[in-house]
This record gives structure tokens, sequence and C-alpha cells, in this order.
């Protein structure tokens, strides 16, 4: 499968996981039933994380059957481990975006909130995520029959004359 495929098929599963992750963030940090205040209104920082957590779990199964499928999941536990340490690493990109807007910039309206964290930042992350997962986590598969020090030797170029 191409780069570009496989990279359309993350911003699928980015996209879908990303408006999950919205969801949540503004349903606990925006969303105010009957008027009484946001469950996480005063957190954005927490309620961001929180709503990410869960959708990397939908990130993680929908590029291992569907994005990924064709490549071999590396290590422990098909990955897992892996996948969540850099989405969890890469979820440092967002955050920095959701704090600079609100304690740099001061601005908090869910407008503000949702530009940082959910479109610049989450975007940012991605592409980490992409290349990194793609390197580490889902990486090629080996040719049957070969192991990687089983290479078939290269022909030498002729010799001038020959």
């Amino acid at each position: 499968m191409s780069i570009r495929r496989e990279f359309s098929r993350s911003a699928v599963i980015g996209t879908l996981s990303s408006l999950v992750a919205a969801g949540l963030f503004n349903w606990l940090v925006h969303w105010q039933p009957g008027g009484v205040g946001a469950w996480l209104n005063g957190w954005p920082v927490t309620a961001f994380l929180i709503a990410n957590s869960i959708s990397m779990l939908l990130t993680y199964q929908l590029s291992r059957v569907w994005a990924f499928r064709h490549r071999e999941a590396t290590g422990f536990l098909g990955g897992a481990p892996l996948f969540f340490a850099i989405s969890t690493a890469s979820l440092v990109i967002p955050v920095i975006c959701l704090w600079g807007s609100r304690n740099v910039l001061m601005l908090d309206s869910a407008l503000a909130d949702n530009i940082a964290a959910n479109v610049v930042g989450l975007f940012l992350g991605f592409l980490t995520r992409f290349a990194l997962f793609r390197m580490w986590v889902f990486k090629r598969a080996e040719p049957r029959g070969r192991s990687t020090g089983d290479r078939a030797p290269r022909p030498s170029p002729a010799a001038p004359g020959d």
C-alpha cells in the first residue's frame, strides 16, 4: 500500500477520533445543562487529556485493522504499548497550544479553545504520530522466506570494456 493511501486512511481515522475527542472536550468544558457550570470548565487541559485518552483507544483499533492492516504490529501486545506511548507523548503538542491560548494569549472562549487544541494542536500532533507509527509501531512486513539479514546480493555494475 502506498504512503498516500496510508496517510489518507490515517487522516480519516484521525478526523473521526478528533471529532470524538472534540465532542467530549466541549461537553466537559463548555456544556452547561440547566445553567449549571460545565464539569471541567476551570480545567480545560485536564478535560482535553481525558477526551483524547478515550479517543486514543478508537485510533489504535482503527489504525490496526484498517490504515496499517498490511503492516506487522511491532513488539509486545501488537504494538499497543508503543502506540499509546507515542500517542501520549504527542499530546504535549495540542496541550501546549491550548495552554498558550489560555495563559499567554488570555483567550478562553469555546472557539479559541477549539482552534488552539482541536485544530492547530491536533493537526500538528497527527503529523507527528503518523510518521512515528509508520516507523516504529506498524513496520512493513518482511518478504516471506527472507530474514532481515538474508538480503539478495545486488549485481555489480559491469566493468568498462566488458
